[in-house]
Formats: C-alpha cells, sequence, structure tokens
C-alpha cells in the first residue's frame, strides 16, 4: 500500500498515511486509532469488514450530534501492482442511520 486516505471514518475526520516497502508498525496507546486503520483497509478487501460492523456505524461522532443528520465517510487506498498502481476504495452516504454504499472500482492501474 502506497497510501490510505480516510475521511470522517470512525475517530478520524482527515487522516492520510503515504508509506513506502517497508513494513509498516502501528503504535499508541488506547484509544489512538490503530485498530480503526485496520479496519479501515478491511473495507478494501472482500467481507465485511474487520469488526462487521455495519456502515452506518463507522462514520465519526461529532460530540452533541444526535444521529439523525445526513453523513459520509470514505476509505480509499493507493497499492502498488507489478503493473503500476491500483487505486481502490468506498464512500458511503449515510442518512439517519442507514448506509447506501458507492464502491470505486476495485483496480484503475495507470503507469508510472
Amino acid at each position: 500500500m502506497r497510501r490510505l486516505t480516510l475521511s470522517d471514518f470512525r475517530c478520524y475526520r482527515h487522516q492520510r498515511i503515504e508509506t513506502d516497502r517497508r513494513p509498516v508498525v502501528l503504535t499508541g496507546p488506547n484509544g489512538a486509532g490503530k485498530t480503526n486503520v485496520l479496519e479501515a483497509l478491511s473495507f478494501l478487501v472482500p467481507g465485511r469488514g474487520l469488526r462487521q460492523a455495519r456502515l452506518g456505524d463507522v462514520t465519526r461522532s461529532v460530540p452533541g450530534d444526535d444521529g439523525d443528520t445526513n453523513r459520509s465517510w470514505a476509505v480509499a487506498a493507493t497499492v502498488e501492482t507489478p503493473r503500476g498502481a491500483a487505486n481502490a476504495g468506498w464512500c458511503v452516504l449515510t442518512a439517519r442511520r442507514r448506509a447506501a454504499r458507492r464502491r470505486w472500482p476495485r483496480s484503475s492501474t495507470r503507469s508510472g
């Protein structure tokens, strides 16, 4: 994975993580969001995600929000493949705790 971008996902308002070919180690105190990063990655592979959460439940919580507002979240990644970079991601639009999901193309390779 070259890049992971989170928008309004769990505890992250907006976070971009850039990596290179070296292994990545997530460290930090309890509640820092390490598992949230792993859960975001798990939405990019087949299945229901690491915690099997409903799509409307992973939207970032805002103090005082009663859950009735229209909210959305997104997870996107750029992955290096032998044929070049491939982009994948989710954009979920939620309204009143119901979610409609939109999945970006699983792989859109480009050279360079």
